[in-house]
């Protein structure tokens, strides 16, 4: 038997889902080890379920009120579905599938005129020469400066003259001379 096949008994025998024909059949077999220490480690792991619930037994007439009602049942649906026919309905799903598209289309028109009208794109114009200010700050610090900054602080003022740069680019003349200032009154 293989090793799925063992595992899966085990566990049927330890939940205790298996009829009475057949958990009789693996109480025969216990002598089996593979068998045996599957059904342990079964056990082993569902017993803190079974610790922590109290038991309850169900009611004796619970099986057969069960076994009454679905032997009443004739597998036939009480009610039978009403079938709507398609084929009257199709003019309308026509209509509204031609709406459809018509609105997709003019509504791709659309956003196809607005991107490609002349004048409705944003365009940065900036009167700061935002190279030579970048250049200018770098160009400042001699060479002994640098050695003196530690690595960490001067990440910090590469990201920040980045920011700057940025800021200029951008057309944010505000921000990016408020950056350069503040880099300006920085000591190194």
């Amino acid at each position: 038997m293989a090793d799925d096949d063992i595992e899966g008994l085990a566990a049927e025998y330890v939940l205790g889902s298996l009829d009475s024909a057949e958990r009789a059949d693996v109480n025969a077999r216990r002598g089996d080890t593979s068998l045996a220490a599957a059904i342990e480690a079964w056990q082993r792991r569902l017993s803190p379920l079974s610790e922590s619930a109290p038991e309850i037994s169900p009611p004796p007439d619970l099986f057969d009120s069960i076994l009454s009602r679905i032997s009443g049942e004739t597998g036939k649906p009480t009610h039978p579905g009403q079938v709507i026919a398609l084929h009257h309905n199709r003019k309308s799903w026509q209509r509204i599938a031609v709406g459809a598209a018509a609105l997709a289309a003019c509504l791709a028109l659309a956003i196809g005129w607005f991107i490609h009208t002349p004048g409705t794109s944003p365009k940065h114009i900036t009167t700061m020469d935002c190279s030579r200010l970048y250049k200018e700050f770098w160009g400042r610090l001699a060479d002994d400066k640098y050695a003196r900054i530690s690595a960490e602080h001067l990440a910090g003022v590469s990201r920040m003259v980045l920011r700057a740069y940025d800021a200029c680019q951008a057309g944010d003349e505000l921000d990016a001379n408020a950056l350069f200032r503040r880099l300006d009154r920085m000591q190194f």
